[in-house]
């Protein structure tokens, strides 16, 4: 079940005001009503069923009731590296993998990427990234957002990034690449933290992938069909998620 933010620590019996957008969600978007039941979660993360107590044109008054248990994370950690793709394309995919339950995503400008920010632009960029990532926690039920970072390019990025053992590179080309399933019944021990490197529309330029596979990572195999980068990034998530992540 969805829920709402409020930036401050909440307890059980106090009476609490509400103002700004998640205010304005409720009363407009909502209709909500006084005396009814929805749920908030706190700055710490701890969710509660609130009841509405009083309302204004652009504020709400509302009392805690009871703890909700929140829903836990994946013991999988799980990252993507991400070819910046066109903006349609890279809403879908901070959507889909907040909800698929990723735990940081690197975005960086590819070869191939269509229209790579000026660094004039970034800040504002990492505001709209962060909240689609939080309104999908919040539409899913998820209780954090996960980390968003940024790179100038793949070089930057591998550079930046912390050592992962288990980092592939989808790859539309069989030849040397692996499959998860054959690795899932082969006995390879695998590490409860993976990375994947996804590149944008075009694909990765061949300089990237050559420098991925310098870096460690490995090449996997998702089958015949050329995928969307979208697409790409939410199966991949949702293949790892359910061979050793938390999807069952």
């Amino acid at each position: 079940m969805s829920y709402f933010i409020f930036n401050g620590v909440l307890e059980c019996g106090n009476q609490y005001e509400l103002k700004g957008e998640e205010a304005q969600h409720i009363l407009k978007s909502r209709r909500m009503r006084t005396g009814d039941f929805f749920l908030i979660q706190d700055e710490k993360g701890r969710r509660f069923e609130v009841l509405l107590k009083n309302l204004s044109r652009n504020s709400l008054e509302f009392v805690p009731g009871k703890n909700i248990a929140v829903p836990p994370p994946s013991p999988l950690q799980l990252e993507i590296l991400q070819a910046l793709p066109k903006e349609k394309a890279l809403d879908f995919i901070l959507q889909k993998t907040t909800e698929l339950g990723i735990d940081r995503l690197d975005i960086f400008g590819g070869i191939h990427s269509s229209k790579v920010p000026r660094a004039s632009q970034i800040d504002r960029q990492m505001v709209r990234w962060h909240r689609v990532t939080l309104e999908a926690c919040k539409q899913c039920g998820r209780q954090f957002p996960p980390e968003i970072y940024w790179h100038l390019d793949l070089k930057a990025a591998l550079t930046a990034l912390p050592e992962c053992q288990k980092s592939w590179v989808l790859s539309p080309d069989s030849a040397n690449a692996v499959s998860w399933k054959n690795l899932s019944t082969t006995g390879e021990k695998i590490k409860a933290h993976q990375r994947l490197l996804v590149g944008p529309e075009g694909g990765l330029h061949p300089e990237e992938h050559d420098l991925a596979l310098r870096a460690g990572m490995r090449p996997v195999y998702l089958g015949p069909r050329i995928l969307r980068a979208e697409t790409a990034a939410m199966t991949a998530v949702a293949i790892l998620q359910f061979l050793w992540g938390d999807l069952l």
